[in-house]
């Protein structure tokens, strides 16, 4: 979940030259987060995973992903819950007895919360078929909700969108029956998952990773896309728009290195939305901004020379608030948790607590607290040595501050 939990306000404003002032003038900086790690549990005794956090008030909150069960050598759900003082591991049911993983949450309010992903319908890590996954809690408990399945073998759900109990978007891909990847998008209609014609303009494979909205007339789709006789490992950014009528693809520039993958995005209103990912492959962060008109390339720093640094989720609180997460490596303790944030003028690294084995932040989500502060969750995972081995366990981080 990349959205936050926030109320937007649109300003009227009388005179034209005022609005164009307003237009041009940069956001005011505001003061750095601080960043702490909070105990979160994991099952098992080897791998867990966060992949995604959604904070419904400073009190509620849901972290998803997967545990390993050595016991049927397969991952499965796994779901957290904030209760305003800890997190506690909370049921979750799986739609197979193989593979089962949680890709994202994101929630409409306590009771109505939506976790998608996928799950194999046979044993292996590649175990067909590979079926869309989306779990729902209503309060009391998390159910299995059936989702469409179109194409062959292989579909997934990477994020979902929760705009009302009657109103949601998932999003993902599938291969067709060519076997060539599609964007797959499916809509909650209060009663089933439906799958949505969507535009599909890399003529190579298309993929879609992240999607939110400010509402019914405005969502936004984002992901990857390759066209016919493009080099070999060539990415393109793919951004797909849906008006409360149709969805259309808008364009996007390549990065200088001629290849981008997007993950996530996030619509703070119209003319103010983010989308993260990497660049040259997973060897450096990439953030775009939409401005309304356009999307264009933002720099931001630069956090490793070798290895992997990207991003995976971004989110917002307004236009000087906004929080992409990843992993960067290059230290001594492996990979660590990348924090950024964009203040209203540029992007740049928060530093944040480092794990001694290493880890990586994977979800984001953000909600004004008291008086107006900022309060941020990260989750993702770290490596710890439990049991006489290595082992990812559940990793979350709180942000506080203007």
């Amino acid at each position: 979940m990349n959205r936050a939990r926030s109320t937007r306000c649109a300003f009227c404003i009388a005179a034209v030259a005022a609005a164009l002032v307003l237009a041009t003038a940069p956001a005011p900086a505001l003061a750095a987060t601080t960043w702490a790690t909070v105990s979160s549990p994991s099952r098992g005794t080897i791998a867990n995973y966060l992949d995604d956090v959604a904070a419904v008030s400073t009190s509620s909150a849901w972290a998803v992903g997967s545990w390993y069960d050595t016991s049927r050598a397969a991952p499965r759900t796994l779901t957290l819950r904030w209760s305003g003082s800890s997190w506690s591991t909370v049921a979750s049911p799986n739609s197979t007895s193989y593979y089962n993983e949680l890709a994202a949450v994101d929630a409409v309010a306590a009771n109505d919360v939506w976790a998608v992903g996928y799950a194999n319908g046979s044993s292996g890590v590649n175990g067909a078929p590979r079926n869309t996954l989306a779990l729902h809690y209503n309060g009391s408990k998390w159910s299995v909700v059936t989702t469409p399945q179109p194409g062959v073998q292989t579909r997934e759900l990477y994020d979902v969108a929760a705009l009302t109990a009657a109103n949601a978007w998932a999003v993902g891909w599938y291969y067709d029956t060519g076997f060539v990847a599609e964007s797959l998008v499916l809509h909650w209609t209060g009663a089933s998952w439906v799958k949505t014609e969507v535009p599909n303009p890399g003529t190579g494979l298309n993929q879609l990773y992240g999607v939110d909205a400010t509402s019914a007339g405005d969502v936004w789709a984002v992901g990857t896309m390759t066209n016919t006789g493009d080099p070999r490992g060539s990415r393109h950014p793919l951004a797909l728009h849906f008006n409360g009528t149709t969805w259309s693809s808008v364009a996007m520039p390549d990065p200088p290195s001629g290849s981008a993958i997007l993950r996530s995005v996030t619509a703070i209103s119209s003319s103010d939305a983010w989308a993260v990912g990497s660049q040259n492959g997973y060897s450096q962060p990439v953030a775009y901004h939409w401005d309304g008109r356009a999307w264009s390339l933002v720099p931001t720093p630069s956090v490793g020379a070798t290895g992997n640094n990207l991003f995976y989720r971004v989110t917002a609180l307004d236009g000087a608030r906004v929080w992409a997460v990843g992993y960067r490596s290059g230290s001594a303790n492996g990979p660590q948790a990348l924090v950024e944030r964009w203040n209203g003028s540029t992007w740049t690294v928060e530093p944040t607590p480092t794990q001694s084995l290493g880890g990586a932040a994977l979800g984001v989500s953000a909600i004004t607290g008291p008086a107006g502060a900022a309060s941020v969750w990260v989750a993702g995972y770290r490596t710890a040595f439990v049991n006489g081995g290595y082992s990812d366990r559940t990793l979350t981080l709180r942000g506080t501050g203007s």
